[in-house]
């Protein structure tokens, strides 16, 4: 009778703490006090709560993970504000319009700050397309459905996005095996981007009479490029964006004490700390073995997995406001919940976290360029949704086909 009483209050304290991370958030209570709240109810609801909470202090304290995830989302904060900063950000985006046509260059600007991770990159994209949108006569709800849309193309392909590899680290795979299985969908991300946006762009939005800006396109990709070509070669990421930063350091002809305040000025301890909390959340969870209850609670009630594995990503991604924050909370529950191993099932996972925040009314970088264009919230959503709900159901099919569909761990 002991034992089932410690079992069901095993399974409250997941739910609880699942519950408690929404309100929180929902509040706008920093997210790493949120995660450190919610493992503390874990950890309080298991037998023995003082042993996993000095054992998940220790495990994330030791594990290399906590310094090369953490060393890797600081760095590339750093390698988006140095560029930012220094000027080279705006100089590429000055080159490209000398060598794009409009409609590319309504696409690539935004997947320029995009990639770099840049905070309120959307509200800093937005004026930089707003000229070249306005030449193209495009509404207000056409302007910020761009802007949101092609921010968000790395998820799915690039090795120096904080997302895939967050995802990859807490799922433990390698991060390029991870995006090796990401990458056949990114040019879908791109044909429905354009597929859209050719719904209302009208012309060729060819540029004449501007100088080529090859020299300033050339000037402005190299530290990206190099970063990307040490990540895919091996280098391990903190130690590519580091790199990186020490080019733009150098084109710029940057001073050394100003580079060194210029790179403490990039930190976001806000992400360093949201890492280590991650870490923490989700050895308490292993260590208190609590999901296991839960698991079996599921299986005795008949939920069909496939509900789980679809219903609940899309509703933290939905709700969670940062898609890094909500791969934290539902990989750190939901893999070890399911015993999810396969890197496609986890996939359909990481697809729902993504798709969810896409669409969602919480997703700042739409809260942001809906306010710049003052658009209407309404419309922007005739084009958004159903490019997320194609996305996800192209993700769903495509992973699931190729995992042999959901079978019971």
């Amino acid at each position: 009778m002991r034992t089932g009483v410690r079992y069901l209050l095993s399974m409250v304290g997941v739910l609880a703490a699942f519950v408690l991370i929404v309100v929180l958030r929902l509040r706008r209570v920093d997210f790493s006090l949120a995660m450190l709240i919610a493992s503390a109810v874990i950890a309080a609801t298991s037998p023995m709560p003082l042993d996993v909470l000095v054992g998940a202090a220790l495990r994330t304290a030791s594990d290399p993970r906590t310094f090369n995830l953490g060393a890797a989302v600081v760095l590339i904060a750093i390698l988006g504000y140095s560029l930012k900063e220094t000027g080279l950000m705006v100089e590429l985006i000055d080159g490209l319009k000398g060598v794009l046509p409009r409609r590319v260059l309504l696409a690539i600007i935004p997947s320029m700050f995009g990639l770099l991770s840049m905070l309120g990159g959307a509200l800093m994209s937005a004026p930089f397309n707003e000229p070249e949108a306005d030449r193209l006569g495009l509404r207000p709800e056409h302007k910020t459905y761009i802007n949101v849309w092609f921010r968000h193309l790395w998820y799915w392909a690039s090795p120096i996005s904080p997302v895939p590899i967050l995802a990859a680290s807490l799922a433990g795979y390698g991060l390029m095996e991870f995006l090796a299985v990401q990458l056949p969908l990114f040019p879908l991300v791109l044909l429905i981007g354009f597929a859209v946006s050719a719904t209302f762009i009208r012309g060729s939005g060819g540029e004449d009479g501007v100088d080529r800006g090859y020299r300033k396109v050339v000037r402005g990709l190299a530290p990206i490029v190099l970063t990307i070509t040490l990540s895919v070669v091996g280098v391990p990421v903190w130690a590519a964006v580091s790199v990186g930063i020490a080019i733009v350091f150098a084109l710029s002809s940057v001073p050394l004490g100003k580079a060194l305040r210029m790179a403490y000025s990039g930190v976001r301890w806000d992400i360093a700390a949201a890492v280590v909390s991650m870490l923490f959340f989700r050895n308490v969870i292993l260590l208190a073995g609590s999901v296991n209850e839960l698991f079996k609670g599921l299986v005795g009630l008949g939920v069909p997995l496939i509900v789980v594995v679809v219903a609940a990503p899309l509703l933290v991604g939905s709700i969670s406001g940062t898609p890094t924050m909500g791969i934290g909370i539902i990989f750190s529950l939901l893999l070890p919940l399911l015993g999810i191993t396969d890197v496609h099932l986890v996939s359909v996972v990481y697809a729902g976290v993504v798709c969810g925040y896409l669409a969602s009314p919480m997703h700042l970088c739409l809260i942001l360029s809906n306010s710049y264009y003052r658009s209407d919230l309404g419309k922007v959503y005739r084009y958004l949704v159903p490019s997320a709900a194609a996305l996800y159901a192209a993700n769903l099919l495509y992973h699931l086909i190729l995992s042999n569909g959901l079978a019971s761990p």
